[in-house]
């Protein structure tokens, strides 16, 4: 008779038969750093970027405030004339100048205008030179004025101190705020950050 064949029964894998398991951690493993991979590397921040918009708005605050004071009394006088010299008399006018005294108001006007529009749209800023120059010389023509015409009113004396000094003062301090941007820029830029300056560079623009 035929013996009975035993059924085969699954053969279990010994205990040190552990290939099969390594597909599936080293699988894990790589999902999981295919995961972490998946994510951006945090990038080291980045030195602060500097920014002279602070220093540069105080300038066009102050060019913007010398615009409308010079326009202003360039108004008023290109209204009034000379009568509303402190030193008038309120008698008779001399046409003559009159006339000369009404076109340099009205050129006063222009240069207070100048100093706005150049504050607003620092692409002028070269600009700001040459309208200094106008008013350091007009104070030139008031110590001409004094010297070969007398003592004028204290006021005209204080506005012949303030058009010599001021000017030149108000170049230097462009030139420094200028200077100085360029050098923190520089320093911001080897720092790693990417300096901008929303002022006048230099003055170029």
């Amino acid at each position: 008779m035929p013996q009975a064949r035993a059924p085969r029964t699954a053969q279990t894998p010994s205990p040190d038969a552990s290939v099969p398991d390594a597909p599936a951690s080293s699988g894990a493993a790589s999902g999981r750093s295919g995961r972490k991979q998946g994510k951006p590397a945090r990038q080291p921040k980045a030195a602060k970027a500097f920014k002279s918009s602070d220093d540069w708005g105080v300038f066009r605050a102050v060019v913007i405030g010398v615009g409308i004071l010079v326009a202003g009394f360039g108004l008023y006088n290109l209204i009034t004339g000379t009568a509303g010299l402190p030193d008038a008399s309120g008698g008779e006018v001399n046409p003559t100048l009159e006339s000369q005294y009404r076109f340099f108001a009205a050129m006063m006007v222009g240069v207070g205008a100048a100093f706005v529009a150049i504050a607003v749209k620092f692409q002028w800023a070269n600009m700001l030179w040459l309208v200094c120059l106008m008013v350091f010389l007009g104070g030139i023509g008031r110590v001409l004025s004094w010297a070969f015409s007398g003592t004028p009113h204290f006021t005209f004396i204080v506005l012949m101190i303030l058009e010599l000094a001021f000017p030149p003062a108000l170049l230097v301090w462009h030139r420094f705020i200028a200077k100085t941007s360029d050098l923190r820029r520089e320093y911001s830029q080897q720092a790693g950050g990417t300096g901008t300056d929303p002022g006048i560079a230099g003055g170029s623009r």
